[in-house]
């Protein structure tokens, strides 16, 4: 009997125990249920936060690319402006030398017939001291009748002095004359600078 006794108390625990597992289930089920909201809670969170991460990527590029298309339109602008005041300062340079010119040109103008009176008036002076019988012989000896027009050229002086000791100043360029000229050795050699001038002048 007492073996028949202890069965019933051996149901009667588990029984006790499926009731309070009974009783334990709802509230295992809200703690899981809670875990579970939070692990949700979570992904959601991190959901949230790699979106938000996505967006504020988009938004930084867009501002970016705003910043860069800026920023480039601002260089465009600041290169034209740069041209406009390199062409204002190369045509105000440009305008200015012409002036400067202008001006160079008329104070030349202005003082060149006196300076050069002057100049003629000290030649004459040095030059005049010379008897024309040294005239005579620079202009026999030491000039050809080729020569008589540069001379004449060279000043006001030198020209009245060849009319006086009656040459007359005029170039001969007879192929004959150039060939006698060539034979006896009187040619005079001339610089490169006088080639020049001859070729400007005529």
């Amino acid at each position: 009997m007492v073996a028949g006794a202890a069965e019933p108390t051996a149901k009667r625990a588990k029984a006790d125990g499926a009731d309070e597992e009974e009783e334990e289930d709802p509230l295992v089920r809200r703690r899981e249920e809670l875990i579970l909201g939070v692990e949700n809670a979570r992904a959601e969170a991190k959901r949230w936060e790699k979106s938000l991460v996505r967006d504020a990527e988009e938004v930084a590029k867009r501002l970016k690319r705003k910043a860069d298309e800026e920023a480039e339109r601002l260089k465009r602008q600041a290169d034209e402006e740069f041209e406009r005041v390199k062409r204002w300062a190369k045509a105000e340079s440009e305008a200015m030398g012409e002036r400067k010119v202008l001006q160079a040109k008329k104070s030349l103008a202005q003082h060149l017939p006196t300076v050069c009176v002057k100049l003629e008036a000290k030649n004459e002076k040095l030059l005049g001291r010379l008897p024309p019988e040294i005239w005579q012989k620079i202009l026999d000896d030491y000039l050809h009748q080729n020569d008589f027009l540069t001379v004449a050229l060279t000043c006001r002086f030198f020209r009245e002095k060849q009319k006086d000791l009656g040459r007359k100043v005029e170039t001969n360029l007879d192929t004959k004359s150039l060939l006698d000229l060539q034979k006896s050795g009187k040619v005079t050699s001339h610089s490169l600078g006088w080639f020049q001038w001859a070729c400007d002048t005529f």
